[in-house]
């Protein structure tokens, strides 16, 4: 039987990512194993095995790597298949890189625990986003961290109107929605004031963007199973659809209804923790929390009584 490659992928615009996926390239050779590159990277790397990202499945990819940051394991993820998509392993060169679980100092011992088991794997839930017309679903595509609807126009607000489950639940002027899931939670959802929420949460969340004040919409958080219809209705304003950051429908026009639920598809990531918790935690306090030094024996100043 024909051993199953491992693919790479990475980002483009950073000569930094190309010399380390090259590095990790002849560091698997090494250690045996068959690659794959991803189309893009292939003719700077190895040429003869290139592979499009969406021909890539468990059937004929062991793992696949992702040299970058967040935007590069997004653009990964929204490209392979929707179904047996390989499990991704992310590699940070840049600043936060929250999706990723390792970095430039110690993929190569990361990537031996791989190739010997040693990981669990993370499913990620995505969303579905559609649009309606005449009673039609138009498939726009899925996020696994957010979709954002804003205005066309930067200093015009929308009017939108929100439904949950079929039931109205609010009409507000606001400069956009972001719908976010639960790896989205701390990305743009987190800057606009929306809560983080745990990844072992399967949930979507419903965050406004300078609401009016007396509209009312605040941030929700609702089970995953939940269907949102947001419809735009400011006459002569029309919206765009940003998936993801890497994708953008411009012109959604006034009344068109906005579906979004559940996608039949997640997204799996290679974890090197004893438990997923565990390795969420401990990626949120080290790259979006942070940890304040406080002295251990720091105490409240004692008050002063003057006697009288």
């Amino acid at each position: 039987m024909d051993k199953k490659p491992v693919s790479l992928a990475c980002r483009m615009d950073s000569e930094k990512a190309i010399k380390l996926t090259k590095e990790i390239f002849e560091f698997l050779v090494k250690n045996g194993e068959v690659v794959q590159m991803e189309t893009r990277i292939a003719p700077k790397i190895f040429p003869h095995n290139a592979v499009d990202l969406k021909e890539m499945t468990t059937d004929n990819t062991k793992f696949l790597i992702s040299v970058g940051g967040d935007g590069t394991i997004l653009r990964v993820a929204g490209s392979l298949p929707n179904r047996n998509a390989p499990p991704i392993l992310g590699v940070n060169i840049g600043s936060i890189g929250f999706l990723d679980e390792s970095n430039e100092r110690t993929v190569f011992n990361d990537i031996i625990r791989v190739l010997k088991g040693e990981y669990l794997i993370e499913k990620c839930s995505k969303l579905a986003s559609f649009i309606v017309k005449d009673s039609e679903e138009i498939r726009l595509g899925n996020a696994l961290n957010e979709i954002l609807i804003v205005s066309s126009k930067s200093s015009k607000v929308l009017l939108a109107s929100v439904k949950v489950d079929g039931c109205f639940l609010n009409r507000s002027y606001l400069d956009g929605i972001i719908i976010s899931t639960s790896v989205g939670s701390t990305a743009y959802n987190l800057s606009a004031g929306g809560a983080i929420v745990k990844s072992t949460m399967d949930s979507m969340q419903l965050t406004p963007l300078n609401s009016f004040a007396r509209s009312g919409l605040k941030p929700l958080i609702l089970p995953i199973e939940s269907e949102l219809e947001i419809q735009l209705l400011r006459q002569r304003l029309s919206a765009k659809i940003i998936i993801d950051g890497q994708r953008t429908l411009k012109e959604i026009h006034p009344k068109t209804i906005i579906r979004i639920r559940k996608a039949n598809s997640h997204t799996s990531f290679i974890r090197l923790s004893k438990s997923i918790s565990d390795n969420y935690i401990r990626r949120l306090r080290k790259k979006i929390l942070g940890t304040l030094r406080v002295p251990l024996d720091d105490a409240a100043e004692e008050e002063f009584n003057s006697g009288y």
